[in-house]
């Protein structure tokens, strides 16, 4: 029968010495180990393949090794071998995405009454824990807060953010980061030196960068490219796995989209899309790219030192020099996060992902918002109109010539004046129409036509008429408002004057607005009655101040209510 076994698993760490690129976790663990002070519940967050489930079982080693507990166990006991082969009574590992009920929970938790059988601890260990039901943390935490004295909880989780705070109080927390591409590059040369398998380190660096942080990713990554093309594998052969465009390719693309060239980038992406390149993984890629390209341009670090892992050669394939403006760098980014979700959901992805490029290159003329305004000040510097419209003060301008201030009257006139205030602000002479062509008003599209031909101030008066007829010459307008209707009847010759010149009539308009009395008519047409409540305001001896706001707003009293009353005022009364 043929064996199976990944180069994820047989290189797998086996001792806390042969972890990389969690240092910080490994340095604590080991002085817990070490100095015998040990905690009975871990949490181990971090994305996937970064060795959270590996650190977990070399912990399990490090407890229940016979020479232990210790920071390097032998690996030769039988402790040692039965977690290392997964058949310890012992250690008990729980996926926690497949075993989300609390009854799961429950029968784990009955079992761990029982002392361990052959090792020192009990461990267990639960993978994927975020994916427990409310209902099994709850059964869980119990058994957290008062372990027994012999058990051990190892936790494990790619999203941290769902796990109970109470649950996490309980916890020792451990954070797993991803690791870098020079230390995926390391790993992956280490492997292929024990396999005896040379590899073109343009093919390393493609399969660590692709692999984005992820260890484990990375050697089965490499593994399938071993099945497939052995040690004869060149960067085009990766790029196909992997559904990206070679490496000259890539580098041909980047450097047109550097320089802004749309030609040379939509060229470029055609030929990608020809050989079958998923725009999505290619748009993974490019922001890849541009991270890098920021955080060199940012700490003045080159691309081909050992935290980023460019090859020489691609660098220098690129215009770098001078380096490319931070903030296109920053829009790029932006742009190419926002483009992989709209390429998610986009019926074509070949255009979406030509236009995403075309936005690209166009990012290269975009200024940000404080060298427009730079350029606009010197500018305006010879063009004192540009300055007033467009550009910042300068020290040179004049003060603004200050507003003249106007005194609120403090006295309040009993009746509008002969000539109202509206009727002198308006101008003397009407300005010719805008568009030609007379207007009909008694056509509903013909109406705001007509306004627009009308002086501002005019135009605003009269956006408020809700009911509007014309008969004979005379327009009836309607604001429902007696204040309004007031406004427009005391301006009413100026008004109608522009309006006939506005919808060009042969003859003159007049306009006539009612004062809405307090009973509505039933016809719904509009009345000239102007109800007369200056009796009314006698006989219910109304306030001054009410008296005034009446006199000034040309408003009616509909009720008045005295807080005496206390009781429904009968038909009589009411009448009165």
């Amino acid at each position: 029968m043929a064996k199976f076994a990944s180069l994820a698993r047989l290189y797998r760490p086996r001792t806390f010495s042969d972890l990389i690129g969690q240092e910080a976790v490994v340095r604590s663990l080991t002085r817990g180990l070490s100095s015998g002070v040990m905690t009975q519940a871990y949490l181990f967050s971090g994305e996937r393949g970064v060795g959270k489930t590996t650190v977990a079982r070399i912990l399990a080693k490090a407890i229940n090794c016979q020479s232990g507990p210790t920071a390097t166990p032998c690996l030769e006991c039988s402790s040692c071998l039965e977690i290392a082969e997964g058949r310890s009574p012992d250690v008990t590992e729980m996926d926690g995405a497949s075993h989300t009920g609390v009854d799961d929970v429950r029968t784990l938790r009955e079992s761990l009454v029982y002392a361990p059988l052959t090792s020192r601890s009990r461990i267990v260990i639960i993978d994927e824990v975020h994916m427990l039901s409310t209902s099994a943390f709850n059964a869980l935490l119990k058994t957290l807060e008062e372990p027994p004295p012999h058990v051990v909880f190892i936790l494990a989780t790619t999203e941290a953010h769902k796990i109970p705070d109470t649950v996490l109080s309980r916890c020792q927390h451990f954070r797993f980061r991803l690791l870098t591409v020079s230390q995926i590059s390391d790993r992956i040369l280490h492997v292929c030196r024990s396999e005896n398998i040379s590899l073109n380190p343009t093919v390393t660096g493609m399969v660590a960068r692709a692999a984005e942080g992820s260890l484990r990713d990375a050697l089965s990554l490499l593994d399938q490219l071993l099945r497939t093309g052995g040690e004869s594998l060149t960067p085009a052969d990766v790029a196909d796995l992997l559904g990206v465009t070679d490496h000259a390719l890539e580098e041909k693309m980047l450097a047109a989209i550097l320089l802004g060239d749309l030609s040379a980038t939509l060229r470029t992406a055609r030929t990608a899309l020809d050989t079958g390149v998923d725009p999505r993984a290619q748009v993974r890629s490019l922001a890849r790219r541009f991270r890098d390209i920021l955080h060199s341009t940012l700490d003045g670090t080159s691309l081909d030192s050992p935290i980023y892992g460019w090859i020489p050669e691609s660098v220098q394939a690129l215009p770098l020099d001078p380096p490319p403006n931070i903030f296109f760098l920053e829009q790029a980014l932006s742009v190419l996060v926002k483009g992989e979700d709209d390429l998610r959901r986009s019926p074509q992805p070949a255009i979406t992902f030509e236009l995403l490029l075309a936005r690209l290159c166009h990012l290269r003329e975009v200024l940000p918002l404080p060298e427009i305004l730079a350029k606009i000040g010197v500018a305006g510097a010879t063009s004192p109109s540009s300055v007033r419209s467009l550009g910042p003060k300068t020290h040179n301008s004049s003060p603004p010539t200050p507003l003249p201030t106007t005194e609120v009257p403090t006295e309040v006139f009993p009746s509008p004046p002969e000539e109202s205030s509206l009727q002198q602000a308006m101008p003397q002479e009407i300005p010719a129409p805008v568009d030609d062509g007379p207007l009909d008003l008694r056509i509903p599209a013909d109406w705001p036509r007509a306004l627009s031909r009308l002086p501002h101030e005019m135009a605003a008066l009269l956006e408020s008429v809700r009911t509007r007829r014309i008969e004979q010459n005379t327009l009836y307008l309607d604001t429902g408002n007696s204040f309004f209707n007031t406004r427009i009847q005391a301006s009413r010759d100026p008004l109608a004057k522009a309006l006939s010149l506005a919808i060009k009539s042969p003859e003159p308009l007049r306009i006539e607005t009612p004062t809405l009395s307090r009973k509505g008519n039933s016809t719904g047409q509009i009345t000239s009655e102007i109800a007369s409540s200056g009796d009314k305001r006698e006989r219910r001896n109304l306030p001054p101040l009410v008296s005034d706001a009446v006199s000034l707003f040309g408003s009616e009293v509909l009720d008045v209510r005295s807080p005496q009353i206390d009781r429904p005022l009968s038909p009589s009364e009411e009448n009165e």
